[in-house]
């Protein structure tokens, strides 16, 4: 049996919220498919993770941005890097899937990250629209593959270049391949942001992947728009040639975006590999293999596949092909995850607790709503019952019976002489009969006092209670309005700053494009716009002092504002000659 040759990896992540945003939306994901082990943006930094060498069954690092709003662009990103982990270690691990190409297990993982982002957008409102992009590199032997959805980027530097691997599925690339505009032109054009796939946006993606061959001390550097927007892949170069370490590489390349604007999330991953496994680079120019999905690749995941796929635990797959023999593998299969659906999936709860239930599982923010005990007090049949009634039976019930009494008898005495005699009744026993009809009476008499006195005590427990009832729904009426009232306000807030960033941003989004019209021919123009410009501004600062109570005001100083905008916009995009968006041939997807 062949052994591997070694491939060790060094490599850092990180992830920045920016100067802007005032949430992450990014996620990575570091992974070692041969122990199991993976580093996500939420987890603590891994020391083992850092440097190692890579197992039989490779390695995949991959960089997320998010989209959505709030926190569906978190829970998309965050789905799609443990949805793709997940399903890589089951996949491998299967009977049946295990014995597919190393590629098409990462098209089919990414797939199926697909289906279920957008599962959860379509059937979760709170979730509605989201969607992420998805940029991956996944070493297998001397082989390393490259995944591809949306435009966040890979670039590889070797032998001292720095070259990008993976090309955007964006708008500006497409009309950069047309030859409609440079490459300086598209990071300033105003389709810049249209991208036309992402995770979860449709019911299925096209995931494109493509091949390289590994070779001594290539590195990666893999990120989100946020840092590939702000700086050229030269001055990437730079900063990693010049960083002692990668840690500082990273940290290096984020301070650089944040220092000139910082408006996104930035997240990157850097990785080097090295051995004796790999070749000395070549002078030839770098140019990946595009694989196309196999005809075999299922289009849906089947576990029921295989007689030992109940516990997703079957044994290694066969070898695959090598380069230096039929080698296998050196240490033991990691366990995969035993659930087939990762935990950031929708929760299956119990029908009986749907009625009580918001699905909150899969946010890590703050929740807004949950059941507190009191919320059972309304429920109409329970209010109905007196609580006097819980406790004790009610006081008729509880009453002591009456002793028994027996009848008077009529006594009779017959002659001493034996004759019969008429029966007389004995006046003791009348007597007898007299009181005993007297202390029934008197009897009668208690036992009604005692039934007037329950029912009296009865009354007042039952007017306490209705009235304790009262003054409780209205103290939690009252507690409703000011819930809803403080609601009403954050609302109001919210929305009137959301209105006045997204104007902030164009705004300066405009000054950033008059920069750029620098023809003597636009002086005029130039200076016309740039005043106009700064009235707004002004205005917009006036807006940001209006109370958040008066959104209607604000709303409609916003729309004028940004008509005005609109009307420079247009005159700026006619000077230079953009493309309409009609003339793409497919529905891009707005970040």
């Amino acid at each position: 049996m062949a052994e591997l040759s070694t491939i060790n990896l060094a490599l850092y992540a990180q992830t920045d919220v920016g100067m802007v945003r005032s949430g992450n939306e990014d996620n990575f994901l570091i992974l070692d498919l041969s122990s199991g082990k993976s580093w996500t943006a939420s987890e603590e930094e891994p020391k083992d993770l850092l440097t190692y060498s890579q197992g039989f069954y490779g390695s995949l690092l991959a960089v997320s941005d998010g989209m959505g709003g709030a926190l569906a662009g978190e829970v998309a990103s965050r789905m799609a890097v443990e949805t793709v982990r997940d399903r890589m270690l089951q996949l491998q691990a299967h009977e049946i899937y295990g014995k597919i190409p190393f590629e098409e297990r990462l098209r089919l993982s990414i797939e199926e990250a697909n289906i279920l982002i957008n599962g959860e957008s379509q059937t979760n409102p709170a979730h509605k629209g989201l969607g992420a992009t998805f940029t991956a590199i996944a070493t297998h032997e001397n082989k390393i593959y490259f995944a591809q959805v949306g435009d966040s980027r890979a670039y590889l530097i070797r032998h001292g270049i720095i070259d990008r691997i993976t090309k955007d599925q964006s708008l500006v690339q497409q009309l950069i391949d047309a030859g409609q505009i440079t490459e300086e032109e598209a990071e300033t054009h105003s389709y810049r942001n249209v991208i036309l796939q992402a995770l979860g946006a449709h019911n299925n993606v096209n995931v494109e992947v493509s091949c390289l061959s590994l070779f001594q001390l290539d590195t990666l550097v893999i990120c989100s728009d946020g840092l590939s927007g702000k700086m050229h892949q030269d001055e990437i170069l730079r900063v990693v040639q010049e960083a002692g370490d990668f840690k500082t590489a990273c940290q290096s390349l984020i301070d650089l975006a944040n220092e000139r604007g910082g408006e996104d999330n930035i997240t990157v991953v850097v990785v080097q590999f090295s051995g004796i496994a790999l070749p000395q680079p070549t002078g030839e120019s770098i140019e990946p293999q595009s694989l196309a999905r196999s005809p075999d690749t299922p289009t849906e995941i089947n576990w029921g596949l295989g007689a030992k796929t109940d516990s997703l635990n079957a044994p290694p797959p066969p070898p695959l092909s090598k380069v230096d023999g039929d080698a296998k593998p050196t240490e033991a299969l990691p366990t995969p995850p035993t659930e087939s659906t990762p935990f950031t999936a929708k929760i299956q709860r119990p029908p009986s607790d749907s009625s009580r239930t918001n699905d909150l599982s899969d946010r890590r923010g703050p929740i807004t709503s949950v059941f507190g005990p009191g919320d059972f007090e309304d429920d109409p049949q329970i209010a109905a019952i007196p609580k006097s009634a819980q406790v004790t039976a009610p006081l008729e019930q509880r009453q002591t019976k009456p002793l028994a009494t027996s009848p008077t008898q009529p006594v009779t005495t017959t002659a001493v002489t034996g004759a019969s005699s008429p029966v007389n009744h004995n006046p003791v026993n009348t007597t007898n009969r007299a009181a005993m009809d007297t202390y029934s009476e008197e009897k009668s008499s208690r036992t009604s006092l005692f039934i007037l006195a329950g029912l009296l005590v009865i009354g007042l427990a039952g007017l306490v209670v209705g009235v304790t009832s009262i003054l409780k729904r209205q103290a939690q009426e009252r507690s409703a309005q000011q819930q809803a009232q403080m609601k009403e306000q954050i609302d109001n807030q919210n929305q009137k700053e959301g209105q006045i960033e997204r104007l902030r941003e164009k705004i300066a989004e405009m000054y950033k494009k008059l920069q750029t019209a620098d023809k003597p021919a636009l002086k005029d123009k130039r200076t016309l716009w740039h005043d106009n410009l700064n009235r707004l501004s002004l205005r917009l600062e006036a807006v940001t002092r209006i109370p958040p109570d008066q959104l209607q005001q604000i709303s409609h100083e916003c729309d004028e504002i940004g008509k005005e905008l609109k009307k420079i916009e247009d005159e700026v995009n006619n000077l230079q000659g953009l493309l309409p968006l009609h003339l793409t041939n497919r529905q891009p997807i707005k970040i």
